[in-house]
Order: C-alpha cells, then sequence, then structure tokens
C-alpha cells in the first residue's frame, strides 16, 4: 500500500501544480499580457500599414512634391490602397489594442472596439478617397492629384488616425 499511496499524493502534487500553472496564466492573460497569436497579427498590422499603405502614400507623395515617377505610378499605388483598404479592419480584432496590450506594443485605441461601426466607417472612407485619387491619376494633372491625395490623407488616414490611434509611447 505504501507504494501506491506514495505514487497517488506524486499524482495529486502534480495536479496542484499543473492546476496553479493554468491559474496562473489566466491571471496573466487577464492581467493585459497578449497572446502569441494577438501579438502575431499586431505584427502582420504593422507590416501592412508600412509595407502597402506608407510604401503606396510615399509614391504618391513624391509624385506630388518632387514629380518623380508618372501619373500612371498614382494611380497603381491608389489602387493599392483601395485594396488594402477593405482588409484593415480584419486587421483589428478585440483584445489586440491598448489597454490589453502593452502600449509600445500598439497604438490601437479602445475606442476601435467601443465604436466598430465608426472604425469601419473610417476604413471605407479610406478605400472611397483612394478610389478618387485612382480617378483623378488616370486624368492626370498634377494639380488635381495633389488636391485628391490631400482629401485622402485628411480623411482616410485622418479618419481613422485622429479617433483611434494613440500616441507613440517609447
Amino acid at each position: 500500500m505504501k507504494t501506491i499511496n506514495g505514487q497517488f499524493t506524486r499524482v495529486r502534487l502534480l495536479a496542484g501544480v499543473l492546476a496553479f500553472g493554468f491559474f496562473a496564466s489566466g491571471l496573466l492573460a487577464l492581467a493585459g499580457q497578449a497572446s502569441a497569436a494577438d501579438m502575431s497579427i499586431i505584427e502582420k498590422r504593422k507590416d501592412t500599414m508600412k509595407k502597402v499603405v506608407l510604401k503606396n502614400f510615399k509614391v504618391v507623395k513624391e509624385f506630388v512634391k518632387d514629380g518623380k515617377g508618372s501619373a500612371a505610378d498614382v494611380a497603381k499605388a491608389a489602387d493599392a490602397l483601395v485594396a488594402v483598404a477593405a482588409k484593415i479592419p480584419a486587421l483589428f480584432p478585440k483584445g489586440t489594442g491598448r489597454p490589453d496590450v502593452d502600449a509600445k506594443t500598439t497604438r490601437a485605441l479602445p475606442k476601435i472596439w467601443e465604436d466598430w461601426a465608426g472604425f469601419e466607417a473610417a476604413a471605407k472612407a479610406l478605400g472611397a478617397e483612394a478610389a478618387k485619387l485612382s480617378m483623378v491619376a488616370a486624368k492626370g494633372g498634377r494639380e488635381a492629384i495633389a488636391a485628391q491625395f490631400g482629401a485622402t490623407g485628411k480623411k482616410g488616414c485622418g479618419g481613422c488616425h485622429k479617433p483611434f490611434r494613440g500616441k507613440k509611447v517609447e
């Protein structure tokens, strides 16, 4: 009997340690620790913003300010912005913003999920303004492109960043 009792005690001890581990990990999750999946989507959205949105805005900005590239390049960049605008809401699942995730990791404010319809409307506004930019670019005219580029930045990017994006924390 002594061996059975000793094994039973070890099993109970192991079960207790495991239960405590699960409990502690749950508390950490509640305390604002992001999961690996959350971190992955945050990195994906940062990557999308840099490699798609910012990259294409830079193409248009260089055309408007410095005359680099062509109106066709602007139209192509605007089309890429239209395509990515439709994907933006999916890059913001609940639980991947402040305060659920450290402010150094993300600038996504809780208002995104509090006003989801407004957030989706802001992403749609980016797509709509970028579509207008594409149409203006198809006609040429650097001044018209510059004017619509300004509207795209103000209504598209600004429409989302001002209400839904927090200050950068170092």
